[in-house]
This record gives C-alpha cells, structure tokens and sequence, in this order.
C-alpha cells in the first residue's frame, strides 16, 4: 500500500492553496481533509486535539506524525518524498534564495494583502463598515510591497525567471498564492507591475491545471475585470 499523507486545508487560505498545488503537482499522495474556516472548524477542541495543536491550517498527517506551518510541511515533504530538485534547490545559494524569500514574506507581502483584504473584503461580512482612511493606509502598504516585489525582487537586474532561479520553487507558489488574494478584495496586482504579471502567469503555467483548481474561489469571488477567464471546475 503506497504511502499517503493527509492534508487539513481551506481553499480560502493562502498557504493551504499552495500545499495543495504542491502535493498534486509533484504526485505525492494524498488525502483531502477540507476544514471550513469560515464554521470555525479549526479552532474546535477536536482539531486541536487531533490534528494541529496550533488551531490552524493547513497541516498535514503522516502516518502518527502531525506537522503544521507551511514552511516546514514544504521542507518535510522535498525530504521524505520524490519530487523534483527545483522546489526546493540543493546547491547552497539557491536554497538560501528560497529561505530568504520566506523568511521576509511573513512579515511584509503575507501580512500587507492579508491586512487589505481582511479590512476591505471580510469586515463588511462580519458587519464592519471599512474606515475609508484606514482603506487607503493599507492600500498604499500594499502598493509598496508589490512595488518592491516587482522592481527588486523580479527585474532587479539578475534575469531569473523565478524567485531563486530559472526554475520555479517553493518560494514562487507561496508568493504567487499570497498575491492572488489581493483579487478578492477588488485588487489587480499585476496592474502597472509587468514583471509581476508574466511571473504569475507562468507560475500559473507551471503548475495548471491544479493551480486553477486550487484558486476557484478566488476566481469567482474577485471581480470580473480582475480575474484572468478560466475553464469550469467540477466541484
């Protein structure tokens, strides 16, 4: 019997999306456990209990091993499991280009689209008028950060197609589920940001048809004029 681990995710959640990209791409088996945010289906005793002691997803099972935080599942898995060189590089250089990338997105790209969206889009669901001043702080945040994700970390000069290489990584899809987020609250980060655009889109490439599969709420719930036209998902 082939080994098969089990992944806790919500398709609204960022870092969720790209484990599920991960796993599919690279053929990794493995079982679906959708957990629904939005019931608090994470935070019940169960959960914590039985899954990830943290409350969070995602968060995979292997066999009698729990283990949570996105970062680390991707890192356990290019361990234990085959999968190709390039997600997670064994020369020393590009390997600490990945770990750089996501030691800096927690705490700048991942806070600054999950600041905006959750102002913009989920307050007003939880009956929260969003304060038009805050708005435009946390839309200035976010323009800087993608600024700077496009002109430094894209066309600073080096010609790399990805984050830390020519090849895509670990690095590219957190980055690339991160961003599409933005969509969702009536943001179009690829708007005046060319590099960004193409990088996106060949993330996109790379990893289809799950990376479509993986954002399908994303792409029906962002506004129409922001969204790139996709075929229909079968739920």
């Amino acid at each position: 019997m082939s080994r098969s681990v089990k992944l806790y995710y919500d398709l609204m959640s960022q870092p969720s999306r790209a484990l599920y990209i991960f796993l599919s791409t690279n053929k990794i088996p493995f079982d679906r456990c959708p957990i629904a945010l939005r019931k608090m289906q994470h935070k019940t005793d169960e959960y914590r209990r039985q899954v990830n002691r943290y409350g969070k997803v995602p968060c995979i099972v292997d066999g009698s091993f729990r283990l949570a935080e996105s970062v680390a599942i991707y890192r356990y898995l290019c361990r234990e499991f085959p999968t190709d060189g390039h997600w997670y590089p064994s020369d020393t250089v590009r390997q600490a280009r990945v770990d750089e990338y996501l030691s800096w997105q927690h705490l700048n790209l991942r806070a600054d689209v999950s600041l905006y969206f959750f102002h913009v889009w989920l307050n007003p669901l939880l009956g929260k008028e969003p304060d038009a001043g805050k708005t435009e702080r946390l839309r200035r945040r976010l323009d800087g950060v993608l600024n700077f994700f496009d002109q430094e970390l894209l066309s600073g000069g080096s010609g790399q197609a990805f984050l830390a290489g020519d090849r895509i990584s670990i690095a590219d899809l957190s980055a690339a589920c991160e961003i599409e987020q933005a969509k969702i609250a009536g943001y179009d980060p690829c708007e005046g940001r060319p590099a960004l655009a193409s990088w996106l889109t060949a993330v996109r490439e790379r990893t289809n048809p799950f990376y479509d599969e993986a954002h399908k709420y994303v792409y029906r719930l962002a506004p129409d004029n922001i969204v790139t036209p996709v075929v229909a998902i079968d739920e």
